[in-house]
């Protein structure tokens, strides 16, 4: 929302031209200002810790898109497979359930360090901004104690499957090892919602 205000408060506007060449242009230009915008949409935390979190979620993130785009490339494949050899991968649902679910994990921080969760505010939008802050330091205190709760409990779960040496039913792949990378991202979840969480306060007082 924030971008496609940018570009309309900037006036760029599509010309009425008869040359293709020239419209080709514009929307080109219009493309490559609006990357350039997703790009340069950084957080800039003023402490060294909120920088290095931020960095820390970023490589998170890019972590879990090579695997979603794992993930699309086992599908491909295996689609490509079933029509043309009538030979699909072998336990394709299987790796991509474990990749999209590594993957979700892998881009929580950095959605919450942006602000990216889905959030209803027809109710609050007019409250002040004091408020609002504070129900945004409630909301992170919350998302807070769950995704401690979460890492917790997955630890306990990749525990007891690696005891029992739980394995997927075609591949025999261990499930405990896709638990690692989730647990890791739930831990750092969890710090920067208590991030956030201090920020937040930190705005209401007026530090």
């Amino acid at each position: 929302t924030l971008i496609a205000k940018d570009l309309m408060d900037k006036n760029y506007t599509i010309l009425p031209s008869h040359s293709l060449k020239n419209t080709k242009k514009c929307y080109n230009s219009i493309i490559m200002k609006f990357w350039e915008k997703t790009i340069s949409s950084k957080i800039r935390p003023n402490n060294q810790f909120g920088r290095i979190l931020n960095l820390t979620s970023r490589y998170f993130a890019i972590f879990g898109g090579f695997i979603l785009l794992f993930a699309a490339l086992i599908s491909i494949f295996s689609i490509f497979g079933r029509v043309v050899f009538s030979s699909p991968i072998l336990g394709d649902f299987e790796l991509v359930e474990i990749a999209c679910a590594v993957a979700i994990g892998s881009f929580l921080p950095l959605c919450h360090l942006k602000n990216g969760n889905v959030i209803v505010d027809f109710i609050t939008a007019k409250l002040s901004k004091n408020k609002i802050n504070l129900l945004d330091s409630i909301s992170s205190l919350i998302f807070a104690v769950v995704a401690l709760f979460f890492s917790s409990r997955m630890i306990l779960g990749a525990r007891d499957m690696y005891i029992y040496q739980e394995e997927t039913m075609l591949l025999a792949f261990p499930i405990w090892l896709p638990f690692l990378p989730v647990i890791a991202s739930f831990f750092l979840l969890t710090i920067c919602c208590f991030y956030t969480f201090i920020i937040k306060i930190n705005l209401i007082i007026g530090k």
